[in-house]
């Protein structure tokens, strides 16, 4: 699973460009010299990567419990079963997820406090932007960290997100220091390709749940070799 999360967050790079191109474009980091606009670059996205790493491993929590409950197995199959179910729904099935109400009033907050950092230049500054732009909403994000819940611990749930976050430095980088955006026609080809790699991946996640050991709540058969105590 680990290998699909930097290809999957290759993918999911240029449809991040069209979601926070316009923040990449509008970090203040064009006044800096070319290595100064490469580490500032870099100290934003890293931030990003952060915030899916501590997502992750939030979730890794809820799946290593799952999986001393014994249920692990059942989540697996059935998050398969589902992504799978939702590809075979509609295509566009991401551009269709919208923010749950709980958190639109959180979503605004983390908008307002993005405008409020972009007036700073500190590195620091640039990190936060990052972890805070990572909190945005985003379809492809939520499938990445529907698959990290099983891995199953939250380390490794940590680790998926934080190479699913470095596969979308690339595309990122690009646009914010050349100030422009990938052609439509490109972003259009790689998005179709999408349902190709969602389906991959529950496919790896029903064939996981498959191969699940026994946990250590299920009674292991106690088999015993007869002896025969003859005289």
């Amino acid at each position: 699973m680990l290998y699909l999360a930097f290809s999957m967050g290759l993918m999911s790079s240029l449809h991040c460009v069209g979601m926070c191109g316009p923040i990449a474009l509008a970090l203040p980091i064009h006044h800096r010299s070319t290595l100064g606009k490469m580490l500032s670059i870099l100290t934003y996205n890293a931030g990003r990567a952060f915030t899916y790493s501590l997502l992750g491993m939030v979730l890794g929590l809820v799946g290593s419990a799952l999986d001393f409950g014994g249920l692990q197995r059942g989540l697996s199959i059935g998050t398969g079963v589902i992504l799978l179910g939702t590809v075979a729904y509609s295509s566009h099935w991401i551009e269709q997820l919208a923010t749950p109400l709980p958190f639109q009033k959180g979503v605004q907050w983390v908008k307002k406090k993005l405008g409020v950092l972009l007036s700073h230049r500190s590195l620091p500054a640039l990190f936060l932007l990052g972890m805070l732009n990572g909190l945005l909403p985003c379809g492809l994000v939520y499938m990445a960290l529907i698959s990290s819940i099983a891995m199953g611990s939250p380390w490794e749930s940590g680790l998926f997100m934080v190479l699913f976050g470095a596969g979308t430095i690339p595309a990122m980088s690009a646009v914010a220091f050349v100030k422009t955006f990938i052609s439509p026609n490109v972003r259009n080809q790689v998005r179709r390709l999408m349902p190709v790699f969602v389906a991959a991946v529950a496919i790896l996640l029903i064939v996981r749940g498959f191969q699940f050991s026994e946990t250590p709540l299920t009674p292991k058969a106690n088999h015993q070799i007869p002896l025969c105590h003859g005289r």
